[in-house]
């Protein structure tokens, strides 16, 4: 048993550099304690006491925040680093030197019985969040990559990156002590082993095709596709007008702070007008304040105000919120109280049409029955949707799928006449409103959250397309949801998070990094250790933005013999990145080619010092992060004349080799919050 467990404590040791000594280890690793208390489990488990063995596995889930079940098989020598959100299934088998970090999931996909969940082989390492799901192996001295899902197989040697994940052979090589931020992408890597075959192809390319202009911006998308939740399938993206797209996106209620969900549809498609008009589109983005709704009327009750002191209030803290994440304000910002007019237009239409009916109490309802193609964007046919409906015992409507266009007012609540009296709008005419008012009767893309697809949307498009007599959107694009600590949001969870929250402690660009990072159809984690990724990836870029800056100041005017070839090979990464936005908005792939650029920017431009090379790839590099609206804090140049006389001090000191003097004089500059880096260019300084 004692050799056991000196071979656990050695493997800690072995892995972990922050692994002082044995007591500390044996005292406060959770990993090592789940996995002593699992062995004392899937012994009870196979002793036929399997009451015992579940009680042990819950009791080490809630001391350790590591969920192991009793019947999983582990092997010898296994780590759990940070492990907090790892939970490991029923018939999980795992084999000897194993690595998994915080947040990893080994499961099963749906409730078959038998075999459900993956088996690991030797020396694999799996990432922060990863997650790998199915009765499939994964092969010996295999890495998995931080946020990869792995659905499928993984042979052995190999790197698997992405989502679903990728694989890039790595044949009879163990990969020990794995960059979890900065690991290589094997995808980049084999494209740059492909890149003599690509050049030929785009060679071929250019006699049949018209190629993206590489030195301006595209007038116009003519490749582009996105993912259309109405046909499930990529389109290419054909606007109404050429050359002009129309945008509707559905805004907040206002009755609080954004949240990090919020968060996302915000900053995803921010990015994709923002490329639209890199591509030379106009674009007429229009996007919603629901400033009337119960929750305002609640939040008022609550605070003993009134709904427009409530929706002022938190339509200002939107602001701050989406200015600090660098989202644009739309073209149109209406406001559902400002468009009530418009509304009882349409509502009086789809009375009119026998599509809507009012009720005695003041109440308008809309009836889904009498619209034949309700359900076709949620995809779920009318009559499945109407048995899980109901009707609440103050509701008057004849059908339990019918919805309220007009809300009779109850007594103190703010309301505006109407021909069926006071009342207020419901919440799905609004945007049917405001759609028609400011961008027409059909518009090019509607989007927003995955959970508006049912009943919002579906009922936008039912009411738009019964009164307008036309189609509503020609596409429709959906961002995936977001978890925290990969559970879903929830404030009854405890894991609720506003946008003010996580910028006062992280900043708000990281947060618009993570919302970006992957493709926006897919879900996202948030958790600490992400948002501080996204942090050490932003100062990646910073520090390519401000090594550019540094060197320009000594730049010379000649150009270094291989100069064209340098920029062909920046060009390149600018193509790769309209490639990856071309194919649905995939801003991951996009990401990944402005890092292989900065990789290329620091290797192959700023050594030469060449001023108009310099030049051209800083442009190129503000160029790209600008479409991704990232790299927008301003430097703070200022100095004080006190650091300024230090650093030249401190200069003069090195060229008369008093070190010693050198290295006081940086102590000093260092305790005043600055930074100092020497360069072959000079001395760089940054705050801390």
């Amino acid at each position: 048993m004692f050799d056991r467990l000196k071979e656990d404590i050695q493997s800690v040791k072995d892995r972990d550099p922050a692994a002082t000594s044995t007591i500390q280890i044996l005292l406060l690793y959770p990993g090592l304690k789940a996995i002593r208390m699992h062995r004392r489990a899937y012994w009870c488990w196979n002793h036929n006491m399997k009451f015992l063995g579940r009680y042990i596995s819950q009791r080490a889930a809630k001391k350790t925040g590591i969920e192991i079940h009793p019947a999983a098989k582990i092997g010898r020598r296994f780590f759990i680093d940070h492990g907090t959100g790892v939970v490991i299934g029923e018939t999980t088998e795992i084999g000897d030197d194993v690595t998994l970090y915080q947040g990893v999931t080994l499961g099963g996909t749906g409730k078959d019985t038998g075999k459900r969940h993956p088996t690991i082989g030797n020396n694999v390492l799996i990432g922060a969040g990863a997650k790998v799901l199915g009765p499939f192996k994964v092969g010996d001295n295999t890495n998995i990559a931080a946020g990869a899902v792995v659905l499928e197989e993984i042979p052995p040697d190999c790197t698997a990156v992405g989502v679903p994940a990728r694989v890039v052979k790595h044949k009879g090589v163990r990969v020990d002590c794995l960059d979890q931020i900065h690991i290589p992408d094997p995808v980049s890597q084999e494209l740059c082993r492909m890149s003599h075959r690509i050049a030929l192809l785009e060679k071929e390319l250019k006699k049949i095709s018209k190629k993206p202009n590489t030195k301006n911006k595209t007038k116009g998308i003519t490749r582009m596709k996105i993912y259309n939740t109405m046909s499930r399938k990529k389109e290419e993206l054909k606007t109404i007008t050429p050359g002009e797209v129309k945008i509707y996106a559905c805004g907040p209620t206002v009755y609080n702070y954004i949240h990090i969900g919020n968060a996302r549809p915000l900053c995803v498609f921010d990015t994709f007008r923002r490329y639209l008009e890199y591509r030379g589109y106009k674009v007429r983005f229009v996007q919603n304040f629901t400033d009337i709704d119960d929750k305002i009327i609640k939040k008022a009750i609550e605070e003993g105000s009134d709904y427009k002191t409530v929706s002022e209030k938190y339509i200002k803290e939107y602001w701050t919120d989406t200015k600090g994440m660098n989202v644009r304000e739309a073209t149109v910002h209406p406001r559902a109280t400002e468009n009530i007019d418009e509304i009882i237009d349409i509502i009086s239409t789809l009375v009119e049409k026998g599509y809507a009916y009012p009720v005695s109490n003041g109440d308008v309802y809309f009836s889904p029955s009498k619209f034949k193609e309700y359900g076709k964007l949620s995809h779920q046919p009318l009559e499945d949707l109407e048995a899980g409906a109901r009707i609440n015992v103050e509701e008057l409507k004849k059908e339990p799928m019918d919805f309220a266009l007009w809300k009779g007012a109850k007594p103190g609540e703010p309301y505006w006449e109407s021909p069926w009296g006071n009342g207020r709008p419901g919440w799905h005419i609004e945007c049917s409103a405001m759609v028609r008012r400011f961008l027409g009767k059909t518009i090019d893309i509607h989007c927003g959250g995955q959970d508006l697809i049912f009943p919002h949307h579906e009922n936008e498009i039912a009411q738009s397309e019964c009164c307008n007599g036309v189609p509503f959107a020609h596409y429709w694009m959906h961002n995936g949801y977001i978890n925290v600590d990969n559970v879903k949001m929830s404030k009854s969870l405890g894991n609720f998070f506003t946008v003010r929250d996580v910028a006062e402690k992280y900043g708000y660009e990281p947060i618009r990094y993570l919302m970006i990072s992957s493709q926006y159809r897919s879900p996202i984690n948030y958790s600490v250790d992400i948002i501080e990724q996204c942090k050490a990836s932003l100062q990646r870029l910073y520090t390519c933005r401000d090594s550019l800056d540094f060197a320009l100041q000594n730049a010379e005017d000649a150009l270094p013999d291989n100069a064209e070839e340098i920029k062909k090979s920046l060009l390149s990464h600018k193509e790769r990145f309209i490639e990856a936005m071309d194919d649905d908005l995939n801003t991951a792939d996009g990401l990944s080619a402005v890092f292989e650029l900065v990789r290329d920017i620091n290797s192959n431009v700023i050594p030469t010092s060449s001023k108009e090379l310099l030049i051209f790839a800083k442009e190129l590099f503000s160029e790209l992060t600008g479409v991704l609206g990232l790299v927008y804090e301003e430097k703070d140049n200022d100095l004080d004349g006190k650091v300024e006389e230090l650093i030249a001090a401190r200069t003069a000191a090195r060229k008369a080799k008093d070190f010693a003097k050198a290295d006081s004089i940086r102590d000093e500059i260092a305790a005043m919050g600055i930074v100092l880096e020497d360069t072959p260019n000079g001395v760089k300084w940054h705050k801390k």
